[in-house]
């Protein structure tokens, strides 16, 4: 059984008008290990795992190649020529790390989506042959240490594919005899001036790309088998290495552009012999995508294509950075100071085509052409932007026109953090963290009902737990990261899963590990059942005098933290209603019980009844923002101290202030208490953000931010729709809707929220204490409207407001 999505053919640099028809196809998803590797549980297991002799011996174990992995990058290209009687061919394929897979000349997927060695993914086609002789490729990168920290191994230069039907003997691995041949013109040339470390190195190539080079006759082999097809074996043993899932993800956007302009000249279509030419291009936007060159001609000449975030002034900066970047819109008297630059090296051949491993990003790109003793002719000069293809289905638009502005660079922000895996930013680190991503997904609810990404986010973290319950700090990457916060940042997603979306038998497999994650915080309670000395980075929020983003108090060895102790509560209150919704009543009451009586402690012990709010620390010796917002959404305090702990969150002195990672934590304070004026005027910050030429939200709320694109920064778009227009789910599964808007100062707004069955569309007018307008509802699903502490039912379709 599988489901299909229609695609067009992925054709990088060829584009055919008799190109074949490909169709992604969805295998069944396997919720858990089961056996794995134990037995044939799906057709791709009946192939081998193939490669050369020379195919990486270790798997990447860590952060340097003395741990395992080469520190040499490799490329290969497997070929197969078979003979069709033309129909459809079906099968599956997967390989280490990387393929592109190249039907008769032309690019027809690309993958496999991020994984680990434990859960690596194998992503299924069709494609409509028509009869006669046909060659399959696949070029496969083996990056080693210069690829991305999210990229992990097994053993770099492998390839896997499995064929159905009479396609099987001419082109499943292990059965049918593929070559395969070193790509050798291309290179990895480390991180330049980019400053990053997390996104791999940059690229040189030598004639041509590594997708468009053709080795030698002579330099194909015969493919050897590195690992044999699974076997069915009666006493349970266990094959090593790569365990195959079929990706429940999308084919990731792919698409030919070429955005924005060049600012100090025009589009070259060729560059004179002896001659050195540089193009700023202003995309316009930021983009993650590939660059994609084509020329003829030009022995000699080189190109190098540089991508930055932003222009800097000139001058001593932080590191290599230069100096400050200022309005990103303005070019004229800054430089191209910190980039992320490939090489591309011409031999005169016709029609070099060239392109990157791994996709780049930013707004700038300055590429420099230097010719020798011929002209070079430039035939192709795009890009190819890429990211999750979500769709953006939910709007919002008010009084307040700038209120626009900042959906479009929150919307923007979410879409280029947004892969085969969550990023915290695309430029610096592309790395999935439990903390940013909890506000990713939450965000992402508020583009579509597409929950694909999310639960590939959950899952990864779930299946990287370590024996004590914890989950990883940050995974997929090399290493590992701990930190006991971020465990329950994770454990916070699935309260917000359960609310948002459906999928009971997805959210069984989670049960286990939710229950291990939380015995395993409950060894480090002290004998208060305080949460004391916690494992890892007990890392809480950039906040200035706090040691490298541990709450006070939050190291071990320190004594107890009131922030540590607040994310617990919530933690365990999550965890109860993920276990009412699987039907554990019993196990719900547990978690609800624990967590009534840990806030009770907290309180007993945090509670500073002379300045009337939360302290951080049993001294009550400082205090934050973080403290009230945390303690207000727990609900821990009986409504006097609540109202006197708002008041002194509100009044803000003294009071440690809430980054832009913690803002939505913030904000749904704000919201709780009926204060939607307060996050209004929050929202100076990204008008500071517009009117300095702003594309995505940066990572902090300083100008001079090191990212210009982080997506923890995307809270207003979930504010807008949760808050202004009080959207939110009523009851698991959004089976039942809650609309209470709080406009504050604004005089209407509309809003189109994301439902699993359709969507929720406020209209609504505001004036003199009154709301007028409309709410229709997806089919068969009902809810409340709330306005001023009234309340009246909602029906399925459409609800005339007048209140």
């Amino acid at each position: 059984m599988f489901m299909r999505y229609a695609l067009p053919l992925l054709a990088v640099f060829v584009l055919s008008a008799s190109a074949a028809e490909v169709t992604r196809i969805f295998r069944p998803e396997r919720h858990t290990r089961g056996d794995t590797n134990t037995r044939r549980v799906q057709a791709i297991d009946e192939a081998a795992w193939i490669g050369l002799q020379e195919v990486y011996p270790a798997p990447r174990t860590g952060y340097s190649a003395q741990e395992g992995v080469a520190d040499e990058c490799r490329f290969y290209r497997f070929r197969r020529t078979f003979e069709s009687a033309g129909g459809k061919l079906t099968f599956d394929v997967s390989a280490d790390e990387r393929f592109w897979l190249i039907l008769d000349g032309e690019v027809i997927a690309r993958g496999p989506h991020r994984g680990m060695v434990t859960r690596w993914y194998y992503q299924s086609y069709e494609v409509a042959l028509t009869p006669g002789a046909h060659t399959l490729e696949a070029v496969v990168t083996a990056l080693g240490t210069h690829a991305p920290r999210a990229q992990l191994s097994f053993r770099g230069g492998s390839f896997i594919l499995k064929a159905e039907g009479a396609y099987d003997a001419l082109l499943t691995t292990g059965r049918a005899k593929w070559t395969c041949a070193r790509i050798i013109g291309t290179k990895m040339d480390g991180l330049g001036t980019s400053g990053t470390f997390g996104a791999g190195d940059q690229c040189a190539s030598v004639g041509t790309g590594f997708l468009d080079e053709l080795p030698e006759e002579g330099a194909y082999q015969q493919t050897v088998v590195v690992r044999s097809p699974v076997r069915d074996g009666v006493f349970g043993p266990h094959a090593g290495g790569w365990e195959l899932y079929p990706s429940e993800r999308p084919e990731q956007m792919h698409e030919e552009k070429r955005p924005g302009r060049i600012v100090n000249g025009d589009w070259p279509t060729s560059i004179p012999a002896n001659t050195t030419r540089e193009l700023l291009w202003d995309l316009e936007d930021y983009y993650c995508a590939w660059p994609e060159l084509v020329v003829s001609g030009g022995k000699g000449a080189t190109i190098q294509w540089g991508w930055t975030e932003s222009l800097r002034a000139p001058g001593k900066g932080t590191g290599r950075a230069g100096g400050p970047k200022g309005n990103r819109d303005l070019w004229e008297g800054k430089v191209f100071s910190q980039a992320f630059t490939d090489t591309f090296s011409c031999d005169g051949r016709n029609r070099a085509a060239f392109t990157a491993p791994w996709w780049r990003c930013g707004r700038w790109c300055k590429l420099t052409f230097t010719t020798a003793d011929e002209p070079l002719a430039i035939q192709k000069l795009v890009i190819a932007e890429t990211r999750y293809p979500m769709p953006v289905e939910g709007s919002f638009a008010c009084s307040d026109a700038s209120l626009s502005d900042i959906a479009r660079i929150c919307v923007r922000g979410l879409q280029t953090c947004m892969h085969e895996m969550y990023f915290d930013c695309p430029y610096y680190e592309q790395q999935m963290y439990p903390g940013d991503t909890r506000l990713e997904m939450l965000f992402a609810n508020m583009l579509s009902a597409d929950d694909r990404l999310t639960r590939f986010g959950m899952m990864i973290f779930d299946w990287d737990r370590r024996s004590n319950g914890m989950a990883p700090m940050n995974f997929p990457t090399w290493g590992t990261q701990e930190s006991s916060t971020y465990t329950m940042c994770w454990l916070l997603m699935f309260r917000d899963y359960v609310m948002w979306h459906r999928n009971t038998a997805w959210l069984k497999a989670r049960l286990p590990g939710v229950r291990h994650a939380l015995s395993g915080l409950e060894l480090h309670e002290n004998a208060d059942g305080l949460l004391e000395n916690l494992p890892g980075w007990s890392f809480m929020d950039w906040v200035k005098g706090w040691d490298i983003g541990n709450a006070p108090n939050g190291k071990p060895g320190q004594g107890v933290s009131a922030l540590n102790n607040l994310l617990y509560v919530l933690a365990l209150q999550s965890a109860a209603v993920l276990e009412d919704e699987l039907g554990h009543p019993d196990m719900a009451a547990v978690w609800r019980g624990k967590a009534a009586r840990l806030g009770q402690r907290v309180r007993t012990l945090f509670w500073c009844a002379e300045k009337g709010c939360m302290a951080d620390t049993v001294k009550k010796d400082c205090f934050s923002e973080h403290a009230q917002c945390l303690s207000l959404l727990a609900g821990i305090l009986p409504p006097a101290e609540a109202s006197r702990a708002f008041a002194f969150l509100e009044k803000g002195e003294g009071l440690s202030p809430c980054s832009t990672y913690f803002a939505n934590y913030l904000f749904d304070a704000y919201a709780a208490a009926g204060r939607t004026d307060l996050f209004l005027k929050k929202l100076d910050m990204w008008r500071t953000f517009l009117a300095h030429g702003a594309k995505t939200p940066f990572e902090t709320q300083r100008v001079e931010s090191r990212s210009d694109c982080h997506a923890w920064c995307s809270a207003p778009l979930y504010q807008f729709h949760v808050a202004l227009a009080g959207v939110s789910p009523a009851a698991s599964g959004f089976r039942k809707v809650r609309v209470a808007p709080q406009p504050a100062s604004l005089t209407w707004l509309t809003a189109k929220t994301p439902h699993p069955d359709g969507f929720v569309v406020t209209d609504l007018r505001f004036g003199e204490g009154k709301v007028r307008g409309t709410v229709t509802l997806p089919a068969k699903v009902s809810g409340e409207f709330v306005w001023r502490g009234t309340t009246r039912a909602l029906v399925p379709g459409l609800n005339e407001i007048d209140e």
